[in-house]
């Protein structure tokens, strides 16, 4: 039976043996058996367990909640492959799509057409709220799962919605019609449809959005919103 020392689990998976040790102390994950020098040693069934707990972790998961995930008869290793690969393939797809926008800008630049700013900054605000802090991973998911099930003409599509709502709610403003008008309520609910659709949770993600424009308020400038018309819409949709 082939077995591994502490140190040997340490290097191929790059935990620390500190880590493994407070995984044996909590009763997360223990060596099997001890050689006859007193050494712990783990089996394959160890590594098998322990490379579960590493899939967990890299899901955000807290070891209190690992512990109970691994230790439950029920427990699906497969399941958990299944969801890591998801993550994975959504990321990737995240990438493949900004990696076709950036050779999008890069085909007009080397062919001397104008580039819109605006295209650059899509392109920057997509991989900042992929890594931002101000998103949970849960939400961060289903905008990219969203963003990147679309083709390019619904994406399109999408961006010149969002672009026409902006362009009508500065329309009612400057002219001075009430948040409650039905003008501004029928832009209000079509905004909020908007936004459910890319995320699930309207209330949640606009919270995100508020802390992540406070990091970020140049990038919310670029798609035509300041802080006096993002107030008015703001308060639109808390009156439908």
């Amino acid at each position: 039976m082939k077995t591994w020392k502490v140190g040997e689990i340490a290097k191929l998976t790059g935990l620390t043996v500190r880590t493994l040790h407070h995984y044996d102390e909590i009763g997360l994950l223990h060596p099997t058996l001890t050689s006859e020098k007193g050494h712990r040693l783990y089996v394959e069934d160890d590594l098998q367990r322990l490379h579960h707990i590493i899939l967990l972790k890299q899901l955000g998961i807290s070891l209190e909640e690992v512990k109970r995930s691994v230790s439950d008869p029920e427990f699906n290793p497969l399941h958990l492959l299944e969801h890591q690969l998801a993550r994975i393939n959504e990321h990737i797809q995240m990438q493949l799509d900004v990696r076709d926008r950036l050779n999008d800008i890069y085909s007009l630049m080397q062919t001397g057409q104008p580039v819109d700013s605006t295209r650059f900054m899509e392109v920057v605000q997509m991989i900042h709220m992929s890594r931002s802090k101000h998103f949970s991973r849960e939400m961060a998911r289903n905008i990219q799962r969203n963003y990147t099930s679309m083709n390019s003409e619904q994406k399109k599509e999408k961006d010149e919605e969002l672009r026409r709502l902006v362009s009508g709610f500065r329309s009612e403003m400057e002219k001075g019609t009430p948040e409650h008008d039905p003008a501004v309520s029928d832009l209000a609910k079509q905004w909020k449809s908007c936004f459910q659709d890319a995320a699930g949770d309207y209330d949640v993600l606009i919270r995100s959005a508020e802390s992540y424009y406070r990091d970020h308020s140049d990038q919310a400038l670029h798609f035509g919103i300041d802080r006096e018309l993002y107030q008015f819409i703001r308060k639109a949709v808390l009156k439908i």
